[in-house]
């Protein structure tokens, strides 16, 4: 097959019969040093758009030895072992690449958020501000600055992002850092009125410039009406039975985080994939157009065979196989929505359902400024969402009863003993009697709490929004549950 018919196939995004046809070109021992010195490159990225990432990892690697100092190509490789939880070795290739190319700032700004990720803040510190000096006026790399280190927030600094507001020289897609820095300014000088004025313009900046439009109708109008509208083609030798599966879901910024760290102490031998969105991913290929159709129809069947298969081949990405016993644990929040669905192929799941106090998590959500999440931007979607989660998960706390448990913020922050040894017995782990030095572990977190939850001593202070309960004011009147 040429090269010309293989990239017409990948234009048109059938990357199954690409990859036959360059592995074929590979096979015929073509002088790949010459003519096709990015064949495995490519290989690779066809490899990404199937999600077979241990193969993508694998013709990466013949690339680089083609083209050992193609940064590119060693930044997607390190990309690949984060995804896939191979820590050490994604530090060594990022070093590797600022060996090669010391301003190289992809791989300076990646290290960044890798060691924000594993809890070596000081390390990212000096990253975030080497990309800061390679693009003073960039203003994600001030915002990381500020966001693990509020000392960095200097009138200094304000005066300058007041001057890029002033001269105009922002970009659509950025006007809503700089007022997030602005309002963070606000709330250490303790003036939270101007804070939630910027805080606002923020919100309402990121949800008309950045936000995913398509995501953003999923999750709080398609998702929620179809939970409940699914038929399913089922196949019962299809089951999963040899994996058993921990899936903490609920909401953010109420505990999951905490929970996961916790969990992953127990010395029993178990896979922490982090928020894989395992089954969304898988779900979301399969139904995107029936999702998305217009007007919507009364059910959707879901042939569970399919679904089963999309699941097993992302699992061999983090080397889980249905031929022998494992656990893995899974905090991919949104698939409360799913559980039906994933009790369907794994009968063995078990669900951590994390709670704090509503009013708080919901003010929470709303200050964090959660940049992945297209619902999380303005107070009245936040409480929509809510609401929505609040209904599924009350009907699957009657549905499967043994498949589920809550557990509270307060019993986590408390360490209370008695519960999260009650919660590792749930989940069918060992009990490890240091599960609150959870934070010495070399486990990659990859959001928001990541930071609070790594000091010695952290503390979620209970009623630390009271200030901010106005913001709800008048949503009582139609959502009951809403109590100021």
């Amino acid at each position: 097959m040429e090269l010309k018919i293989i990239a017409s196939l990948i234009k048109q995004k059938n990357f199954s019969a690409a990859k036959v046809g360059l592995l074929e070109l590979i096979s015929k021992k073509i002088n790949l040093e010459n003519d096709f010195k990015n064949i495995y490159f490519t290989l690779s990225q066809v490899c990404i758009q199937l999600n077979q990432l241990n193969e993508s990892k694998k013709y990466l690697a013949k690339h680089l030895e083609i083209n050992p100092k193609d940064c590119e190509a060693l930044l997607y490789l390190a990309t690949l072992q984060l995804k896939t939880r191979d820590i050490e070795n994604t530090e060594k290739i990022y070093k590797k690449i600022l060996s090669i190319d010391k301003n190289y700032l992809p791989a300076i700004v990646n290290l960044a958020i890798f060691y924000e990720g594993t809890g070596k803040i000081d390390r990212a510190l000096k990253y975030y501000e080497a990309a800061r000096e390679l693009e003073p006026n960039n203003l994600n790399f001030y915002y990381n600055l500020i966001r693990i280190n509020s000392d960095y927030l200097s009138d200094k600094r304000i005066n300058f992002i007041k001057e890029l507001i002033k001269n105009e020289t922002l970009t659509e897609k950025d006007k809503y850092l700089a007022n997030l820095i602005l309002s963070q300014n606000y709330e250490k000088k303790k003036d939270y009125k101007n804070e939630i004025k910027f805080l606002k313009l923020s919100q309402d900046d990121f949800l008309k410039y950045n936000a995913d439009k398509r995501s953003h109708e999923y999750w709080l109008n398609i998702i929620p009406y179809y939970y409940r509208r699914f038929t399913y083609k089922e196949n019962n030798k299809n089951f999963i039975k040899k994996i058993k599966p921990i899936f903490i879901v609920g909401l953010p910024r109420s505990g999951s985080t905490i929970t996961e760290m916790m969990l992953s102490t127990s010395k029993t031998h178990k896979n922490v994939l982090g928020e894989s969105s395992l089954f969304n991913f898988s779900f979301i290929n399969l139904y995107n157009e029936k999702l998305f159709q217009k007007p919507k129809k009364s059910e959707i069947e879901i042939d569970i065979d399919l679904i089963t298969e999309k699941i097993l081949s992302n699992l061999k990405n983090y080397n889980i196989s249905n031929s022998e016993e494992s656990i893995f644990i899974d905090k991919s929040l949104e698939n409360f929505f799913y559980i039906d669905l994933i009790i369907k192929i794994f009968p063995n799941a078990k669900f951590v359902i994390t709670e704090r106090n509503i009013i708080d998590n919901i003010i929470g959500i709303y200050k964090k400024v959660l940049l992945d999440i297209p619902w999380a931007h303005n107070i009245s979607e936040i409480i929509q969402f809510v609401d929505n989660y609040k209904i599924i998960i009350n009907f699957y706390k009657k549905k499967y009863k043994k498949n589920i448990k809550i557990i509270k913020l307060d019993d986590l922050q408390n360490f209370n003993k008695i519960e999260v040894e009650d919660l590792f017995n749930f989940c069918g782990l060992e009990f490890n009697n240091k599960y609150f030095e959870f934070q010495k572990k070399n486990l990659y977190v990859e959001n928001a709490s990541n930071i609070q939850i790594r000091k010695e001593a952290f503390k979620f202070q209970s009623n630390k929004y009271k200030k901010y309960y106005h913001l709800l004011k008048g949503y009582e009147k139609k959502y009951s549950w809403i109590q100021i």
